[in-house]
């Protein structure tokens, strides 16, 4: 599909009364909400190897998801590998009944990874899933899996105490949050983080649109202003907030979080089309340079200061890759 054309239908209906309703319909009936259980459980598990890299216990960990998003697994796959609580929150009321059983009943075939992968007896994996079984509906689905939902919910004000949190996450969300809004995220991430404790996020910097149209690369809106962008991406259900790697750990780090890990990935494709003059970059994008335009992929590990036992990794790795389909961050 011509990226074209599946922007410009996001932007129309991200304009129309029912547009969003709309939308959904139409991802049913293309099945593109269609449970993806490798997918869901490689991110997922890429959640836990990073909180395992950060040094901070996730067994009986309080977590905080960020961006609930259509199916629980991180807040599942956690609670899976001992988390405490998982309080996950999301803007929009994507998450519904029929998703989180799918996403339960799924998970049973993969015990035996989780297990392996949090270094959990598979006994004690298997019988906090078995909680989740024959419950009455979504809110006892989620209270046996120690899940607490919260829509609408705003994490720049979670409402949470002081320093009460021992580790926030998430998948794929940030590079759909404004720049003001993810600073004031980052903000109150502090605030809620207990002393030592770790933000984990994964997320794709890149044009999503690079997914449905394979003649562009994941660079391809650093060719647009941000005038032009805002029909395409700016706005709306499309939303891409187009921030580039040194402008991510900025954030992290004004907001007061310590780097352990800030791990970025290149695509090889989008880099050769940005030097070779195929792909022309904006004004707007000419303080960086290539390398930085053509990141797809970020892993990052923040610390709320005042915990010297936490161990730390490089502040900044960098790793090729061609093929922007299987994030895989360095071990």
């Amino acid at each position: 599909m011509n990226w074209r054309v599946k922007a410009h239908l996001l932007a129309v209906l991200s304009r129309l009364p029912a547009g969003r309703q709309a939308y959904h319909r139409l991802q049913r009936v293309a099945g593109t909400n269609r449970l993806d259980l490798a997918g869901e459980m490689g991110r997922a598990l890429e959640i836990v190897q990073l909180i395992q890299r950060s040094g901070r216990p996730l067994e009986n960990a309080d977590c905080l998801e960020v961006g609930t998003g259509w199916r629980p697994f991180v807040p599942f796959v956690l609670s899976l590998c001992g988390a405490g609580r998982v309080t996950t929150l999301d803007v929009n009321p994507w998450l519904s009944e029929r998703y989180a059983r799918e996403t339960h009943a799924a998970l049973e075939s993969v015990l035996d990874d989780i297990a392996a992968q949090s270094g959990q007896p598979l006994a004690d994996v298997r019988r906090r899933w078995s909680a989740g079984q024959n419950t009455g509906d979504l809110a006892g689905l989620l209270d046996a899996m120690r899940v607490e939902y919260r829509y609408p919910g705003d994490a720049r004000a979670t409402g949470l105490p002081d320093s009460s949190i021992d580790l926030i996450v998430s998948s794929n969300v940030l590079e759909h949050i404004p720049r003001d809004v993810l600073a004031a995220i980052h903000h109150e991430s502090v605030r809620i983080l207990k002393p030592g404790g770790c933000a984990v996020h994964r997320f794709n910097p890149g044009d999503h649109f690079a997914v449905v149209d394979p003649e562009i690369t994941t660079a391809n809106f650093v060719q647009f202003s941000s005038r032009a962008w805002h029909w395409y991406g700016g706005s709306g259900l499309a939303y891409h907030n187009r921030l580039r790697a040194p402008e991510y750990e900025r954030l992290f780090q004004s907001a007061g979080l310590e780097m352990n890990l800030f791990q970025t990935r290149v695509d090889e494709r989008a880099l050769r089309a940005i030097c070779d003059g195929e792909l022309p970059v904006h004004q707007e994008f000419a303080r960086f340079e290539p390398e930085q335009l053509a990141v797809d992929y970020i892993w990052a590990i923040g610390q709320k200061p005042d915990a010297q036992e936490m161990p730390r990794a490089q502040p900044q790795t960098a790793v090729r890759s061609s093929d922007a389909a299987h994030p895989e961050p360095v071990q």
